[in-house]
């Protein structure tokens, strides 16, 4: 567990529910009694765009834009962004809970360029931080009921790890508050995710 301030990063492309899991990591450390700063950074403004989320929660204020070289956490939603994030923003103390399922930008797809080997990116993830969670978070929440709940699948993986000061159920308050549909799904998502980084 890092102590407080703790700095935390969510990294993706736009689509993948970034912002509203930045919210409910936030309101999970305010219902604890800590306080949260969240600031949001957008690339390209249509879905696909690079999306990244800054998280600091401490016992007092804090600025809402994390220090390069000084996030705690990363929470990867795409593996290409997790790469190109945690090179700015992590140091050798750092820890990442990855989402290893691609999303394949339009230049891909039309053939203009080679999305690199998946492997190779969690590889050098790994060398760039102290511990390493990846696994396929997509696949996980079809098994939840809809692939659009990867994000609360990945905060599962969050509270799972035991990184922060937050409890299992700070976060599943969180989530009951903070998610207005689909509520069911979007718990059985959370326990995948928590299961998903517990040791077999």
């Amino acid at each position: 567990m890092y102590k407080l301030p703790i700095n935390i990063i969510v990294a993706g492309v736009g689509g993948q529910g970034n912002v509203l899991s930045s919210q409910i990591i936030a309101w999970a450390a305010i219902r604890r009694g800590y306080h949260a700063t969240v600031g949001e950074t957008y690339g390209a403004s249509q879905r696909g765009g690079a999306v990244m989320s800054h998280i600091r929660i401490g016992e007092e204020k804090l600025g809402p834009l994390v220090p390069y070289r000084r996030a705690h956490i990363l929470l990867g939603f795409e593996p290409v962004e997790t790469l190109r994030v945690g090179s700015q923003y992590l140091n050798p103390d750092s820890s990442i809970v990855m989402n290893v399922r691609p999303i394949y930008p339009v230049e891909v797809l039309s053939g203009l360029l080679e999305y690199p080997d998946v492997a190779m990116v969690v590889e050098m993830v790994r060398k760039m931080c102290r511990n390493l969670w990846s696994f396929n978070a997509v696949e996980l929440a079809l098994e939840a009921g809809n692939p659009m709940v990867m994000n609360v699948v990945m905060l599962g993986a969050l509270a799972g790890t035991r990184l922060t000061p937050l409890k299992t159920e700070d976060y599943r308050q969180a989530i009951v508050e903070r998610v207005k549909r689909l509520k069911d799904v979007n718990l059985r998502a959370f326990e995948l995710g928590l299961a998903a980084v517990q040791p077999k």
